[in-house]
């Protein structure tokens, strides 16, 4: 009977150690359940890359075009300057909001319509505006794409819509969205479910609806861009953010609409589970303990509790920061240093270290009794070892003009 108990709990063992974790093994059957062909999810405020496949490889990217148009404008051009619809909008096909040449709105109205509607026939306005014409404009949005670091990019329309020559990755297209993603400005318009443009004529279309079901679907979605053409399959690129937390996904090439959405909340999913709430600083916990002139002890605690999200697999280090205190009376709560909690050398959490007690101006007997301590500490010492007397009376005598200086002004 004992054979067998030992034998079933050797087995036990044996199985748990080819289970694997439970992130390894998620990333296992993303790579092998994620059917688009080119992906990837990276953090935010890193840029780290959390997930990829196949993210250098050039493909037709469709709509998600229309994130580098947006940001060009927002930034180029002052939101409530009107815009008068030119000839060139004539090119821009059967998809869009119906503008009409010599029509006037607003940048802002135009860029809504962009990147909620996907309207081809606002892009090509706003390219005509921007950039004096459609041509130009592109030229703006290469220059735009190296400058931010996506290399494998190249831009012939401001739309999206097939050309053998304009494509993208799924790495360039992040890297994009995450510069788009820190204007204020461009993350208001794709974080918008639904908007009503001002326009003069009412039968023209003027509700315009975010084409990113995620928006409504997915916790913390906001942002950024769909696209689709027979050419380039399904596209989305993708932000959420949760708490501290911001990752942007992008699937390129899916088969249908369904899989794009299912596929990058999967992504998405993933993405967060590789972080975890931890509470890093707690508040009124010694970080470190430091000696005033006088050898009084004073406890710097944490101001207060910091609990946020950081990655569950990689180590943080904590670094104390203070000066030394020379003045007194210290008074309980005066901020005499920082505790700062880092990972992977970007700053995830800091309090200010602040005095445990107060700390009294120490009286002429304290003062006298500490130099006394000192001085016949250093005979000790020099007993020990075995250091020349005037060494000795060299180390005392600077001891004596150190300690006259409190005693000489106590009051």
């Amino acid at each position: 009977m004992k054979r067998f108990a030992l034998l079933l709990i050797l087995i036990t063992v044996l199985a748990a150690m080819y289970i694997p974790l439970q992130n390894n093994a998620y990333a296992d059957d993303l790579s092998f359940n994620l059917s688009s062909p080119s992906a990837i999810i990276i953090e935010h405020k890193t840029g780290e890359v959390l997930w990829a496949k196949n993210p250098d490889e050039k493909k037709a990217i469709a709509s998600t075009t229309k994130i580098m148009t947006a940001i060009l404008a927002i930034e180029r051009e002052e939101l409530d300057g009107t815009v008068t619809v030119g000839e060139a909008v004539l090119s821009a096909g059967r998809y869009g909001i119906k503008l009409s040449v010599g029509e006037q709105l607003s940048l802002e109205e135009l860029l809504y319509a962009l990147m909620l509607n996907s309207a081809n026939d606002a892009a090509i306005a706003i390219a005509d505006r921007i950039g004096g014409s459609v041509g130009e404009f592109t030229k703006l949005m290469n220059e735009k794409a190296l400058r931010i670091g996506a290399e494998n990019t190249n831009y012939t329309n401001p739309h999206g819509l097939a050309d053998g020559s304009h494509y993208s990755t799924a790495r360039d297209l992040a890297l994009i969205a995450r510069y788009a993603m820190r204007n204020k400005t461009f993350v208001k318009i794709v974080s918008t479910k639904e908007r009503k443009l001002r326009r003069v004529d009412p039968k023209k279309p003027t509700i315009v609806v975010n084409r990113n079901k995620l928006l409504w679907d997915y916790l913390g979605v906001n942002g950024v861009k769909t696209g689709y053409t027979s050419e380039a399959g399904y596209c989305l690129v993708s932000s959420a953010k949760r708490e501290n937390i911001s990752l942007i996904a992008v699937i390129l090439g899916s088969r249908s609409q369904s899989a794009l959405f299912r596929e990058s909340e999967a992504l998405l999913n993933y993405g967060f589970s590789l972080y975890e709430k931890r509470k890093l600083i707690s508040k009124g916990i010694t970080y470190k303990t430091v000696k005033m002139r006088y050898g009084e002890k004073v406890n710097l605690v944490a101001a207060f509790d910091v609990e946020t999200f950081v990655r569950s697999s990689i180590d943080i280090d904590m670094i104390i920061k203070s000066k030394p205190i020379t003045k007194y009376p210290v008074k309980k709560g005066t901020v005499l240093g920082r505790v700062v909690v880092v990972q992977s050398g970007r700053t995830v959490a800091t309090s200010d270290l602040v005095a445990e007690e107060d700390v009294k101006k120490p009286s002429l007997s304290q003062i006298t009794r500490f130099y006394i301590n000192q001085f016949l500490s250093n005979i000790f010492k020099a007993r020990q070892t075995g250091s020349v007397s005037n060494h000795l009376w060299s180390d005392n005598h600077l001891l004596l003009h150190d300690m006259w200086q409190p005693i000489r002004t106590f009051p």
